[in-house]
C-alpha cells in the first residue's frame, strides 16, 4: 500500500525464497516505465544488491529498490539505479503514510482509507481543480505525495483546501483567516450561506489535522466560544447570523450515540453562545464534493442546498451529507 500510495500501479508480483518482488508501473514525463522492488526475507548482503542491479539492467527498468526490512548482513554499497531502503527509512515511511493506521502504537493497513482514496482518485482525476482528493490525507496530518516535497505543514494546506472546496464546489461565501493570523483570536474561516440559499445563516469553520482524530477539550470550547463572540457583530452587519460552528478533521473518536463526548460539548456551546456544534469528517466532505462535481449539479441548485437543515444534526457522516442531494 505504501509503494502504490503515490500513484504507482502494481503490474506483477513474485515470491521466490529470498525476497518478494513487485513490479510497479510509473509514468515519468510521458513514458510508462517500471520500478522493480524487492522486499528481502532475510538480511541483505552485497551479492543480493548486485543481482538486483543486473536484473534491472536486463529488464530495462527505470529503477530498482531493495527493501532491507531485516537489516544488512554486511556493509553494502548499492550501485547503478538500485536504491537501498534500510529499516529506519522503512519505518519512517510507514509512519508518514496516510494508508497506515497506528491503533495501540502498532501499524495496521487502513483498508477503508485505501478504498476511499482509490474512489476519490477515480472520481476526482478529471474534475478536481480544488484538490478534493487531498482533503482526507491532509486531515490525517500528512501531506499528499504530490506535494510532499514542498515543506508546508499539513494543517496549513488543509485550511486552504477546505475553504477552497467549500466556496468553489458548494458556493459558500465568507472569509478565510490566513496562517499568519493564527493565535490572534481568529478561526480558520467564516462561511456565509450562498446567495441562493433560503436562509442567511453563517458558520465558523475550524480545521484540525490529527492522525488519531480530534477530541474537543475545555480550552478548545472556550476558544470556539470566543470566536463566536468576537465575530458575531461583524457577521450580522453582512446580513447573516452565526448559527453553526463546524469542525473538520480526520475522525472524532468515541462511543456511538448519546455517550459520545460530542454531545456534552455541543450542549455546552449552545448554552454559552447559542450555536450548533457540527463535526464533519474530511473524507465525507470530499466524497460529497466528488458527488456534486460528477453530477454537474447546476450552480443555482448548489446554492439552494438545505445546509442548515442537515447541519442541525450535529455529528455527521456521509450518509447524512448525501441527503443534501436528495432534497
Amino acid at each position: 500500500m505504501v509503494l502504490t500510495e503515490a500513484g504507482a500501479r502494481l503490474v506483477d508480483f513474485r515470491a521466490p525464497a529470498a525476497h518478494d518482488e513487485l513490479l510497479l508501473r510509473v509514468t515519468p514525463l510521458w513514458t510508462r516505465r517500471t520500478v522493480r522492488v524487492r522486499i528481502a526475507a532475510r538480511p541483505v548482503d552485497q551479492p543480493a544488491l548486485d543481482r538486483l542491479a543486473v536484473r534491472v539492467s536486463e529488464a530495462g527498468d527505470v529503477e530498482g529498490v531493495m527493501i532491507a526490512a531485516h537489516g544488512l548482513d554486511e556493509p553494502c554499497v548499492p550501485h547503478g539505479v538500485v536504491r537501498l531502503i534500510e529499516p529506519e527509512e522503512l519505518i519512517a515511511r510507514l509512519q508518514r503514510s496516510a494508508l497506515i493506521a497506528w491503533p495501540g502504537r502498532k501499524p495496521e493497513l487502513a483498508f477503508e482509507r485505501s478504498a476511499v482514496a482509490r474512489q476519490l482518485t477515480r472520481g476526482a482525476t478529471t474534475l478536481d481543480p480544488v484538490a478534493i482528493r487531498w482533503l482526507p490525507v491532509l486531515a490525517l496530518d500528512e501531506l499528499p505525495a504530490e506535494i510532499a516535497d514542498l515543506g508546508e505543514a499539513p494543517q496549513d494546506v488543509l485550511e486552504r483546501t477546505a475553504f477552497r472546496l467549500l466556496t468553489s464546489v458548494f458556493r459558500f461565501g465568507g472569509e478565510r483567516f490566513r496562517e499568519s493570523q493564527r493565535g490572534t483570536g481568529a478561526p480558520d474561516a467564516v462561511l456565509h450561506w450562498p446567495a441562493g440559499s433560503a436562509v442567511r445563516d453563517a458558520a465558523i469553520v475550524e480545521c484540525i489535522a490529527a492522525a488519531g482524530g480530534y477530541a474537543m477539550d475545555a480550552d478548545d470550547e472556550l476558544r470556539f466560544a470566543a470566536y463566536v463572540e468576537a465575530l458575531r457583530d461583524g457577521v450580522a452587519e453582512a446580513g447573516c447570523e452565526i448559527a453553526f460552528l463546524i469542525v473538520i478533521s480526520s475522525d472524532f473518536p468515541g462511543p456511538r450515540g448519546g455517550r459520545h463526548p460530542f454531545r456534552r460539548r455541543a450542549e455546552s456551546l449552545a448554552q454559552r453562545v447559542g450555536v450548533t456544534l457540527v463535526y464533519v469528517r474530511a473524507v465525507d466532505l470530499a466524497r460529497l464534493a466528488v458527488a456534486v462535481e460528477a453530477s454537474e449539479l447546476p450552480l443555482a441548485a448548489r446554492e439552494a442546498l438545505p445546509w442548515s437543515q442537515i447541519l442541525s444534526a450535529g455529528m455527521l457522516r456521509f450518509e447524512d451529507l448525501e441527503r443534501l442531494l436528495q432534497t
